[in-house]
């Protein structure tokens, strides 16, 4: 009888360790993990591991550094949000180095590189509250208005410029790595263009 009383108590008490545990999620005074240079301990770090991923045109790196609840919300209201997925397809056809077909049926070159003139946070972090990011249930969301301009070289020797702001949503997350370790580290939650 003294068996069942204590497995009665026990898992109550895991319960209330593993809710704990999931709502103090990862704040900025946690750990972040220092030995995996991979993942962004800092907002700042991922708006840099943005400009690594396009001047890279790596796909894998762009993916890693977004969070499964990405959006990237578009300045024309009546177009649909990007989800993770779309930004990911359409992200990945740039990346390829082939010819593609833009949404208008013309044929769009391949991209050869990607360089960043000038990417910069403006305005400092600051914490979102309220409803700003709907789309996530994720606790600690920071935002930060930032200027880009980039250039597209082009396979065909042309050059592409694109620039603008944006507001950039970035999550502290608790990951986990390869050999089943727990850490903290920062993601891309979404982009708004303003």
């Amino acid at each position: 009888m003294q068996k069942r009383y204590h497995s009665r108590m026990f898992v109550p008490a895991l319960f209330a360790a593993a809710t704990l545990a999931l709502l103090a999620g990862c704040s900025p005074d946690a750990v972040y993990a220092p030995d995996d240079v991979t993942a962004p301990s800092t907002p700042d770090q991922v708006v840099e591991a943005l400009r690594d991923a396009y001047e890279s045109m790596s796909i894998e790196a762009y993916a890693d550094l977004l969070h499964p609840d990405f959006r990237f919300i578009f300045a024309d209201p009546g177009k649909a949000p990007f989800l993770r997925e779309d930004d990911l397809a359409s992200t990945g056809r740039m990346f390829s180095g082939v010819d593609q077909k833009n949404s208008a049926g013309g044929n769009a070159p391949a991209v050869e590189s990607i360089v960043f003139d000038e990417l910069e946070v403006l305005e400092g972090w600051e914490r979102v509250v309220g409803d700003e990011v709907d789309w996530s249930d994720e606790s600690y969301v920071v935002r930060a208005v930032i200027s880009y301009r980039f250039t597209l070289n082009l396979k065909s020797g042309r050059r592409l410029g694109a620039g603008g702001r944006q507001v950039v949503y970035a999550a502290s997350v608790l990951a986990e790595k390869w050999d089943y370790r727990r850490h903290c580290r920062w993601q891309l939650l979404g982009q708004r263009d303003l």
